[in-house]
């Protein structure tokens, strides 16, 4: 399923002007919700999870082999829960830093439905924006943001398909896509908010699988390189025990330091430039590697097996 959404992706980056991942996160493992907080107001047990997807199989509810966020009962694919009509459930992102992304930033996510009833699946999606006054932000704060939205007509930024771009198959996924370029060079959190509302357009009616979630910007801004894409590509992807990169062959390769930072925006390894770097240590999941010269600097996505 990766490998679709990696198709995605390249096809993407083609069509919003070859834009960079500047954040990203597959939701593959447990350790991808690192730093994420999630909040189960009505306290029935249900929320936000990691997970294998979930979907109708023709006789009942099965689980998948992708790795998503999900939303759903606890109990799926069995049983039912007490409250489920009453949901209030949040979840939050880790600090987004996109101080040095500009120009166009999109906002790509990749949902599925659970179920082939479902016409359509949709999430409201909420954003903070760090300020010295208060760096991080509070539940109360993106409560606060879900009440404007509805006192003016619903949330501007929503994940959402139809069958339209549903796939058939309930196990792929299709792409959603906000225009949140009005956060460059900013540092901010998403919020996420399961209600069952049954009124109106109903946006948060059905369950939903999200498969992955990126950030793109046109621009990298601060000695980041200017052209449409990275010319550094990893040789193998996924990679096994061993990073193999070809670079952009501007980058000084002596001079070349490779980071890898998680999803959660950790640098979890930094290393002069090698032919083969040692990744055995990292966890199966999704990670960004930033190549730089200290005159060039270029990111790009691998996922370790």
């Amino acid at each position: 399923m990766k490998k679709i959404i990696l198709l995605s992706v390249i096809l993407l980056s083609q069509a919003i002007f070859a834009q960079y991942p500047v954040w990203t996160n597959s939701f593959d493992t447990p350790a991808d919700l690192q730093g994420w907080t999630f909040h189960d107001l009505n306290n029935n047990g249900n929320g936000w999870v990691q997970g294998q997807n979930i979907y109708h199989n023709g006789t009942s509810l099965a689980y998948g082999s992708s790795g998503v966020l999900r939303y759903s009962i606890n109990l799926v694919p069995t049983g039912n829960a007490t409250g489920f009509a009453g949901e209030n459930d949040w979840i939050i992102s880790p600090e987004i830093d996109l101080s040095n992304a500009g120009g166009t930033l999109t906002l790509a996510g990749y949902i599925g439905r659970q179920r082939s009833t479902h016409t359509s699946v949709s999430r409201d999606v909420y954003i903070f924006v760090s300020t010295p006054q208060k760096q991080v932000p509070e539940l109360s704060d993106f409560q606060q943001l879900a009440t404007d939205a509805q006192n003016t007509g619903g949330a501007p930024y929503k994940f959402s398909a139809t069958t339209a771009n549903l796939p058939t198959d309930l196990t792929q996924f299709a792409e959603s896509l906000i225009d949140i370029s009005a956060f460059a060079g900013k540092k901010i959190y998403i919020g996420l908010w399961s209600n069952r509302i049954t009124t109106g357009s109903a946006p948060n009616s059905q369950n939903i699988n999200i498969d992955e979630i990126t950030i793109f910007a046109s621009v990298l801004k601060t000695n980041e390189t200017k052209k449409g894409k990275s010319l550094t590509k990893v040789m193998e992807n996924p990679v096994g025990n061993t990073l193999s990169l070809q670079l952009n062959p501007e980058l000084k390769e002596n001079a070349t330091k490779i980071s890898i930072y998680n999803m959660a925006g950790q640098e979890i390894l930094n290393t002069n430039y090698s032919k083969n770097i040692n990744v055995s240590t990292l966890t199966a999941g999704t990670y960004i590697a930033k190549v730089s010269d200290g005159k060039i600097t270029e990111r790009v996505k691998f996922i370790k097996k």
